[in-house]
């Protein structure tokens, strides 16, 4: 008997459920988009009664019909408001979080009960169009789920992969996987998305990253194929179908139990569309959907392409810790202040003159204690519950030292995920055991514009390193000139090649044109 995780009906509603179809279209009609989280809050609550009501599956099916497309307009209103969240989040960006988590858990619970109804029914056969259909609705209402947890850096819910390998395993021995029904996508379709999803490292990924990802799956998926076993030369990934584990990039070389995600055409898209987007052609004329726009679309493809040709492979071992702890400062003006703050500083200019920038006095940064939970020659991993909403990036600089005594060092965020009970997790990449404070001011034409906190990172000529400046976003211009003072010294100097670029700053080479002795 085919079985999954469903809420079952409740013998005693709180309130009466509407299913008349024509009352339901009337009232959805009347929710207020304009106002995002009431609108979900009313949804939510609608389909929770929908679901504990008794329904027969084709009058559920048709009711989910009726609600799925607000589903999808709020949702994408939820998730533009959480764009700019972090972790933790502030409560209200949790709130949002949370909404956007649980309407599409409800979705999923209503296509759950009814493929379940189809698949176990007691006399004759459901028809096998509308059972790839319901098949492949479910698959992609708990792909959503997946991304909604990937976007509010939240844990899958329990027992998510496994019911996304069970319906897939369902729909593949009903020989109805390949089948597409009006504008539902295939069962496979569908899983492969989620796979891919997976498989791109999402933790990795900022908000803007993780919503050009979906893009391009939504329209390039279906290059991907899921086959018994690997094509000779082809890249691609066993799919574990047992347990509730998303596929992994180090189980690409273990025996697998007869799935296999083939991505080579997919890989080979990717290539070319790199090359394209190297050569100055836009994303429009590739071919790319809609929004995946700009300067992100040339670096999203290239860490697709790595992440979907080839198994993962550590760069370094790491080293588990005896629960030895860092303090942290995260942010370009944050950690600027506190090295500005710091004992061994340099004073700055008490006042304007000629030769100098004008400079306010730092005000105070208070770091925050974490524990390491390994650690490699590249990076380390922290995890910690801030008692503050901090609004971590994935992007964003830190500083960090072991103790009072120790110097700042430099690194940067590469991953984050949210556990239980608010707890924070980090992957945080080294940059530089050493990082200065310094104030940069563009020479844009005539007019002086104010100073700008930045970094100064030394170079290292054992690693044939020269020094880099870190700066903030929407200051670099390649050639641009500017004023840096960098205590005692103030020296000129021109932007040259951006070594790297984040949403949080970017990471530059530069030569000195004048420097200024004291």
């Amino acid at each position: 008997m085919f079985t999954l995780n469903a809420s079952g009906a409740d013998p005693a509603p709180r309130r009466p459920v509407e299913t008349r179809p024509k009352t339901v279209m009337e009232w959805l009609g009347r929710l207020p988009f304009g106002s995002p989280a009431d609108t979900a809050r009313q949804l939510a609550t609608a389909l929770y009664g929908l679901n504990r009501h008794e329904l027969g599956a084709d009058e559920h099916h048709a009711l989910l019909a009726l609600y799925r497309p607000m589903v999808a307009r709020v949702t994408a209103s939820l998730e533009a408001q959480f764009a700019d969240s972090g972790a933790p989040p502030h409560a209200q960006q949790r709130q949002i979080g949370d909404l956007l988590r649980e309407l599409q858990i409800e979705l999923g619970v209503g296509y759950k009960q009814v493929l379940l109804a189809m698949a176990n029914r007691r006399f004759g056969r459901a028809s096998p169009k509308r059972t790839a259909e319901v098949s492949a609705r479910l698959l992609a209402a708990l792909r959503d789920i997946q991304t909604a947890c990937y976007l509010t850096r939240t844990p899958l819910p329990v027992g998510l992969w496994q019911e996304m390998h069970q319906i897939y395993a369902f729909a593949l021995a009903s020989n109805l996987a390949d089948n597409a029904v009006g504008d539902a996508a295939s069962p496979s379709l569908a899983y492969s998305q989620a796979l891919l999803f997976a498989l791109a490292d999402p933790p990795q990924m900022s908000h803007a990253e993780l919503v050009h990802t979906r893009l391009y799956l939504d329209q390039f998926a279906a290059l991907s194929m899921l086959t018994a076993a690997p094509v000779a030369g082809h890249c691609g990934f066993p799919i574990q179908a047992e347990g509730d584990a998303p596929p992994s990039h180090f189980a690409a070389s273990q025996p697998h139990d007869g799935l296999w995600l083939d991505t080579d055409a997919l890989c080979r898209h990717l290539h070319e569309t790199v090359l394209r987007l190297r050569n100055g052609e836009t994303p429009q004329r590739i071919g790319l959907p809609p929004g995946m726009e700009g300067e992100l679309s040339l670096v999203l493809c290239k860490r697709l392409l790595k992440q979907w040709s080839t198994g993962a492979q550590r760069g370094f071992k790491r080293y588990a810790t005896l629960d030895s702890t860092v303090q942290l400062v995260a942010g370009v003006s944050a950690i600027h202040r506190m090295l500005e703050m710091a004992p061994q500083a340099t004073p700055l200019p008490q006042q304007e003159d000629a030769n100098s920038l004008p400079i306010a006095a730092p005000a105070a940064v208070n770091a925050t204690p974490w524990t390491v939970g390994n650690d490699s020659a590249s990076g380390l991993a922290l995890y910690g519950t801030p008692d503050a909403p901090l609004n971590l990036k994935v992007g964003d600089p830190l500083a960090l030292r072991a103790d009072d005594a120790a110097a700042w060092s430099l690194g940067v965020i590469r991953w984050i995920r949210m556990g239980e009970a608010q707890q924070v997790e980090l992957g945080v990449e080294r940059l530089s055991p050493q990082v200065q404070p310094v104030w940069v001011r563009p020479l844009r034409g005539h007019d002086k514009t104010n100073p700008e906190a930045a970094l100064f990172i030394p170079g290292v000529p054992a690693l044939k390193q020269h020094d880099r400046l870190l700066l903030p976003r929407q200051l670099y211009g390649i050639g641009i000139d500017a004023e840096v003072w960098h205590p005692p010294r103030q020296y000129t100097l021109t932007f040259g090649q951006c070594l790297e670029h984040t949403p949080s700053f970017d990471l530059i080479a530069f030569t000195v044109l004048a420097d200024e002795q004291p």
